[in-house]
């Protein structure tokens, strides 16, 4: 290359000092003196002087212009390396913090992985991973018959875990104005707090008075957990799977205003008062083996997709089975859409 390019560069010089003024003032000659046409050419690689100078201006630009961008570059990936190190430094440490014996340190690290994850958007999913873990844990209530033995005070962390729960449902509350499932079309940003795309994993959880009020998320799974106090599912949106199999409710449920895709809540045990009052269905609907201390409510509860054979045929592969004394009764003007009604 560096030869190519000494080899062009003697061109262009013997072209704008010898030729080119040669080539350009060939024609017209008559009339000229030989002092004239001295000046001509003279003229002539004056110009091209010029305008080589003028090319070589801009290459040395282009060249710089080059340099410039090759060198930002890469001081941009050396900062997105320094700040992977330093968001991968934070989170360990968080993470270790956790498992501390101080309620206030374990405080402390869950408001660091919160503060993270906002900032990283990327990194939320595994956040509330973290967050979901941590409230699957085994854990005794204060004043429980439970056989479970920590050396944690049971008071101070039923307050790390209620603070767990409540920075969950902080970052899952739907924007006003937008709907839950039109909050899952968000983009996520590092100003908003609502943070679209999200599952939960609390399989087995023990949950103390865990509200999910308003909020929008992918999918769920609350197998085998337990809702110790009231349950506020109130406006929530799953716009994916849910799964509240064998799921303990020793009180009062609430899901009124509730939007599920597709939810089972085979084998539920609700011990107080259930509420699916405008509970939306948008497909499958399981409760299958759910025992109820008293009836359900589910007034003006609505069913969608009546239509869809695979949804609703019978027998043991039937994707909705509605709690005892409920039949879905078909809208007049649409037929693909229902109303749970209490069977007289």
């Amino acid at each position: 290359m560096w030869a190519l390019a000494a080899l062009v560069g003697t061109l262009l010089i013997v072209f704008v000092l010898a030729v080119g003024p040669w080539i350009l003032t060939r024609h017209p000659q008559k009339g000229l003196t030989s002092e004239q046409a001295l000046k001509a050419r003279n003229d002539v690689r004056a110009t091209l002087v010029q305008a080589l100078a003028g090319l070589a201006v801009a290459g040395g630009l282009a060249v710089t212009y080059r340099t410039f961008r090759h060198n930002q570059a890469e001081q941009d990936r050396n900062y997105e390396l320094r700040q992977a190190e330093q968001v991968n430094a934070l989170y360990t440490k968080a993470v270790e913090q956790l498992g501390h014996e101080e309620a206030p340190v374990r405080l402390g690290a869950l408001y660091s992985l919160v503060h993270l994850a906002q900032a990283s958007p990327h990194q939320r999913q595994t956040v509330v991973d973290v967050l979901c873990a941590y409230l699957r844990m085994p854990y005794a209530p204060p004043g429980s018959a439970s056989p479970i033995t920590s050396a944690r005070d049971p008071a101070q962390e039923l307050q790390v875990r209620l603070t767990a729960q409540r920075l969950l449902a902080k970052h899952l509350y739907v924007p006003e104005d937008v709907s839950g499932e039109d909050a899952q079309k968000l983009s996520p940003t590092l100003d908003e707090t609502f943070w679209p795309g999200i599952s939960l994993d609390l399989t087995r959880a023990t949950l103390f008075d865990f509200s999910l009020h308003r909020a929008s998320i992918c999918s769920a799974s609350f197998v085998e957990a337990t809702f110790i106090g009231l349950a506020m599912f109130d406006g929530v949106t799953f716009t994916s799977n849910v799964l509240f199999t064998e799921a303990k409710f020793p009180n009062n449920a609430w899901f009124r205003n509730a939007t599920f895709a597709d939810v089972w809540f085979i084998d539920t045990t609700f011990n107080r008062t259930a509420s699916f009052r405008k509970t939306t269905f948008i497909r499958g609907a399981m409760f299958g083996g759910a025992t109820f201390s008293s009836d359900p409510l589910c007034d003006g509860a609505q069913v969608m997709h009546l239509d869809d054979p695979d949804l609703n045929k019978g027998g043991k592969d039937a994707r909705r089975v509605w709690p005892d004394g409920w039949a879905v009764r078909a809208d007049a003007d649409d037929p693909t859409r229902g109303t749970l009604v209490a069977e007289e």
